[in-house]
C-alpha cells in the first residue's frame, strides 16, 4: 500500500511499514530515501517527499546478498572504474571507443539488494555473501580516489560507486526514449528538436516514413549530467506539400532504445505566390507640373525563383513620369532611400531586383508621379510585380494633376 498522501500525517513508522520493516525499527532516513525513485535526485531529503509513494519490492529481502558481476577498466595496468564522460562505453561493455591501452575486466561481488538481481540507490557492495568487508572495486579500494562508475551486467545497469561502496546514479544500459518536436519547416526540409537522456546514447537513428536514415551524434553524451540534452536534426531534400511521419530512437552497441513519439508534418507549398498587398489603392493628386509620392505600401512574396521585375504603367491622357522606390527592410520613405531604399527610378535595371537581394518575404515600396506642366494631368496607374512568371497587378490608383 502507498504511504499517506499529502496533507495527512506521516511518520518514520509509516515508512518502515512500507519498506516491510518493523514499525518501531530504527530508521536511517538516507537509506530509506534511496528505496524510492527520485527522492535523492536533488541530493536533499524532506519528509514531504515521501507522501503518496509506494515501495515496489522484488523478491529480495534487506540483509540478504546476491552475486552481481561488475565490469571496470584496466588502464595500462591500473584498475579503475569508468570516469564520468565514459558512460556510453561502460553501458556498451565494449572497448572499441576507448584508448588502445584500455581493456575491460570483470569481477563478481555481492550486493545487499532489496530487489533481487537489480540495483537501488543506497545499495552497498560487499566482497562476500556475509561479513562487513566492502568490495575492493571502489575509490580508495583498488580504484583511484575519483568519481567512479561501473557496469553491472547482472542488473544491466551502470552506476556510481563511492568510497563506502554505496551505489547511486543508476542508469539502464539501454538508451533512454527521446522526445521530438518541430522546430521549423519549409518546402523542402523539416527541422526537429530531439530532447532526451543521452547518458548511454551513442547515436540517434532518425526515421522518415518508417525508413532509417543516416545516424547522427547527440550534441552531448556519456556523462551522468546528460539527462536532458537537446539535439537538432534537419530532414532535407523533401518533396513540397507532402506529409512525413518522423521519429527517432537512441542506440548504442548494447541495445537500441524505444522509438520516440511520432510527428506527422507536412512540408510547405513551394508555389511562387504574391500576397498581403497593403496600401492599395493610392490616388496621387498634385498641382500642374508638380510631383507627388504615395504613402507606404508593401507586398509579400513566397517561394520566389529568379529576379523580381516591377512594371510601371499609366493609362489615360496623363503626361508625366511614374517612378518607384523599394526596400526589403522597411518603408523607403518620402526620400525613397530610407531603410536601405533604392531611391525613385523607372529604368529597366532599377525595376529589376536581383534574386540575391530579394526572393521571398516583404517588399516595401512607394510610388512617385512627376507631372509635365500644361499637359494632360488625368489618368490612372498600375504597378505590377512579377517573379517566376507569377504576377500581381493589384496596386493602382488615379492620377490627378493641375485641376
Amino acid at each position: 500500500m502507498a504511504l499517506p498522501s499529502s496533507g495527512n500525517p506521516i511518520s518514520f513508522g509509516d515508512i518502515n511499514d512500507e519498506l516491510g520493516e518493523s514499525t518501531t525499527d530504527t530508521l536511517d532516513i538516507n537509506t530509506a530515501a534511496g528505496q524510492f525513485p527520485s527522492i535523492l535526485d536533488d541530493n536533499t531529503i524532506s519528509m514531504d517527499e515521501f507522501f503518496g509513494l509506494t515501495f515496489s519490492a522484488g523478491s529480495g529481502t534487506y540483509g540478504s546478498r546476491n552475486s552481481h558481476t561488475f565490469r571496470f577498466l584496466d588502464d595500462d595496468g591500473t584498475d579503475r572504474g569508468y570516469a564520468d564522460g565514459e558512460l556510453v562505453a561502460a553501458a556498451e561493455n565494449d572497448d572499441t571507443h576507448l584508448p588502445g591501452d584500455f581493456t575491460i575486466k570483470g569481477q563478481a561481488d555481492f550486493v545487499d539488494d532489496y530487489i533481487n538481481d537489480d540495483l537501488t540507490d543506497g545499495d552497498t557492495i560487499f566482497a562476500n555473501s556475509t561479513g562487513t568487508t566492502l568490495t575492493n572495486l571502489r575509490p580508495g579500494g583498488d580504484f583511484p580516489s575519483q568519481t567512479t562508475f561501473m557496469l553491472d551486467t547482472t542488473a544491466d545497469k551502470i552506476f556510481q560507486v563511492d568510497s563506502d561502496a554505496d551505489i547511486s546514479n543508476i542508469k539502464s544500459r539501454t538508451p533512454a526514449t527521446p522526445t521530438i518536436s518541430e522546430t521549423s519547416k519549409d518546402a523542402s526540409s523539416i527541422t526537429i528538436s530531439i530532447v532526451g537522456d543521452t547518458t548511454v546514447t551513442r547515436q540517434y537513428a532518425p526515421f522518415k516514413a518508417g525508413s532509417e536514415l543516416t545516424n547522427i551524434l547527440p550534441s552531448a553524451s556519456g556523462s551522468i549530467g546528460n539527462n536532458s540534452v537537446t539535439t537538432s536534426y534537419t530532414y532535407s531534400g523533401l518533396a513540397a506539400s507532402t506529409s512525413f511521419a518522423l521519429k527517432v530512437r537512441g542506440e548504442n552497441l548494447h541495445a537500441n532504445g524505444s522509438d520516440s513519439n511520432t510527428l506527422t508534418i507536412t512540408t510547405d507549398d513551394d508555389t511562387t505566390a504574391w500576397s498581403n498587398l497593403s496600401g492599395d489603392p493610392q490616388n496621387l493628386l498634385g498641382a500642374d507640373g508638380g510631383a507627388e509620392n504615395s504613402n507606404a505600401a508593401s507586398i509579400d512574396l513566397a517561394n520566389g525563383s529568379g529576379n523580381t521585375v516591377i512594371g510601371l504603367a499609366t493609362a489615360g491622357g496623363v503626361v508625366g513620369t511614374l517612378q518607384i522606390a523599394y526596400s526589403t527592410s522597411g518603408d523607403p520613405g518620402a526620400s525613397g532611400t530610407a531603410n536601405g531604399g533604392s531611391g525613385f527610378g523607372n529604368s529597366g535595371s532599377h525595376r529589376t531586383i536581383d534574386q540575391s537581394t530579394y526572393s521571398s518575404g516583404t517588399l516595401h515600396f512607394r510610388t512617385k508621379f512627376t507631372h509635365v506642366s500644361t499637359k494632360d494631368g488625368t489618368g490612372t496607374y498600375t504597378v505590377t510585380f512579377t517573379n517566376n512568371s507569377v504576377a500581381d497587378n493589384n496596386f493602382n490608383g488615379n492620377l490627378t494633376f493641375g485641376l
